[in-house]
């Protein structure tokens, strides 16, 4: 009973192993870590947060997919370009790093993914900005190390709009186009859209 306890215990470490390392896993991430878990690596994350978490789920083809970000409020600051400075990396949230979860190889961006956990960030310019896609997902917040970006797997620049009406909490919506799924990511008065695909 021993041995297979601790057969049990080292199968269980060694697929936790796995998932961490290269963020793959045999089930769905949201089932058995969670669609969108508070992240306790610093401690900065237990102390109370000005911003909540916002969670979508979306489809693209036979592609199932869910995003997890943090929702600032503008408050009448000046966004992008201030609050968010140009030519620096962001987190695309607040709090925890924007998570992406993918249960099958997509097109994200441009950049293809095999299904996994990443998490998601950018380089906003007045006009174009440059997505970058990480294996990291257990950093907190705007801390893009070495190490986050050791991980990196893909960038691509995306085209920024502006929008009519200012949006005052960072929001993230879905559509569909075919296979495909915009996401968009509105907030004070521009929109980032993120297109995400199934790969055959």
């Amino acid at each position: 009973m021993r041995r297979v306890l601790a057969g049990l215990i080292l199968l269980l470490l060694a697929t936790t192993a796995v998932v961490v390392v290269t963020g793959i896993s045999l089930v769905p991430p949201g089932i058995w870590i969670g669609p969108c878990l508070y992240d306790r690596t610093s401690a900065l994350s237990y102390h109370p947060r000005a911003s909540s978490m916002g969670q979508l789920r979306f489809t693209a083809g036979a592609l199932n997919g869910e995003l997890c970000y943090g929702r600032p409020a503008a408050r009448g600051r000046a966004i992008y370009g201030g609050l968010v400075p140009y030519g620096q990396l962001w987190r695309l949230g607040a709090n925890e790093p924007t998570r992406l979860y993918l249960d099958r190889a997509a097109s994200v961006g441009g950049i293809t993914l095999p299904a996994g956990r990443y998490s998601l960030y950018v380089r906003p310019d007045s006009t174009a900005w440059t997505l970058y896609v990480t294996r990291s997902v257990l950093h907190w917040g705007n801390d893009i190390s070495e190490a986050v970006r050791a991980r990196e797997v893909g960038h691509a620049d995306l085209a920024v709009t502006r929008l009519d009406h200012p949006v005052e909490l960072l929001t993230v919506t879905a559509s569909s186009l075919a296979d495909t799924t915009l996401l968009a990511f509105d907030w004070a008065s521009t929109r980032l859209t993120i297109p995400i695909a199934p790969l055959r």
